[in-house]
């Protein structure tokens, strides 16, 4: 099938093997940027957002004990990762020790009970102009920074508890040279195209970041605006802004599900209830509008999805 991605395509960058003085002062720029966009108090670095769960349950002294709640269909980067340290769930009616709140394409779901601990995923979030962090875990949130950049790598921890903040940047460099293995492997996956996905089975123990890391992500930092600006435009214009999150900006446009646009745009599952704890799931067809969208592709595959509806 010839879709369009639904997230950004990773943005050519000179990857260099000769080992760096660490670019602290960038990666200060770099978590000082994002805390201030998703107006948070503070920010930190880590390898990928998937890392930044691990690292937050870490913290939280979580084991074999523990039962942690994922969504249903949830992508396999979060049971690898997940399922390394502790136990795992998808049901909502199930009494869990964590719950893990996926604002899913942009947007924002809810829960209704008490959290023991809830962690926020805005994995491809870009913040709108009422967004609110760490919406329902009051603690702590994740980003995926590919999916909002167009980096090879990396995510962010948001969090408002200094003690967080702290114990992840004491990981930064603690396992440095896995941390350029893995750099070097998602830049051959992803950029150089060589389609190796072994890293993501060495990725939940990668708590630390490379110097290239930092590199690729402030050399993407003005990719920010950049896409924020283009999905708002797209939307006005094609979708006269409807449907819109009051909290988010997700990378595509969501669809009702016809049987005849499958041939032409990617079919997801959602939980129309936009709760955690419960559940209304749905097909529905996604339109990707992000930066690295060329204009022209989107304009066809309007065309297209108007003869299929009218």
């Amino acid at each position: 099938m010839n879709y369009l991605p639904l997230w950004p395509s990773p943005q050519k960058f000179k990857y260099s093997n000769k080992v760096q003085k660490f670019p602290t002062k960038k990666l200060n720029m770099i978590e000082n940027f994002f805390a201030k966009k998703y107006n948070s108090k503070y920010c930190v670095l880590t390898s990928s957002a998937r890392v930044g769960i691990l690292l937050i349950l870490q913290f939280k002294k979580y084991d074999r004990s523990k039962i942690i709640k994922i969504p249903k269909w949830s992508s396999h980067c979060l049971y690898n990762s997940i399922g390394s340290l502790t136990n795992i769930s998808s049901d909502f009616k199930s009494k869990v020790d964590c719950s893990l709140l996926v604002h899913h394409l942009g947007n924002t779901f809810n829960n209704k009970k008490k959290l023991n601990l809830g962690i926020d995923d805005s994995s491809d979030s870009i913040p709108g102009k009422n967004f609110k962090p760490y919406y329902n875990s009051k603690f702590s949130e994740v980003v995926s920074l590919p999916k909002i950049i167009g980096s090879y790598c990396g995510g962010i921890v948001l969090t408002n508890n200094r003690n967080l903040f702290q114990f992840i940047k004491k990981k930064q460099k603690s396992f440095i040279d896995l941390a350029r293995i893995q750099s070097y492997k998602k830049y051959q996956c992803l950029i150089m195209m060589k389609k190796n996905f072994d890293w993501h089975y060495h990725e939940s123990v990668n708590f630390s970041i490379d110097e290239n890391t930092i590199e690729n992500i402030y050399d993407n930092l003005e990719n920010f605006e950049l896409n924020k600006k283009i999905i708002s435009e797209r939307k006005k214009l094609y979708f006269n802004n409807k449907f819109l999150d009051k909290f988010r900006i997700g990378p595509c446009q969501i669809l009702n599900y016809n049987k005849n646009l499958t041939n032409i745009l990617e079919t997801r599952i959602f939980n129309k209830a936009k709760l955690s704890d419960n559940e209304n799931f749905l097909k529905i067809n996604v339109l990707p509008l992000h930066f690295t969208i060329n204009q022209k592709d989107l304009e066809i595959k309007i065309n297209e999805i108007s003869k299929i509806r009218i």
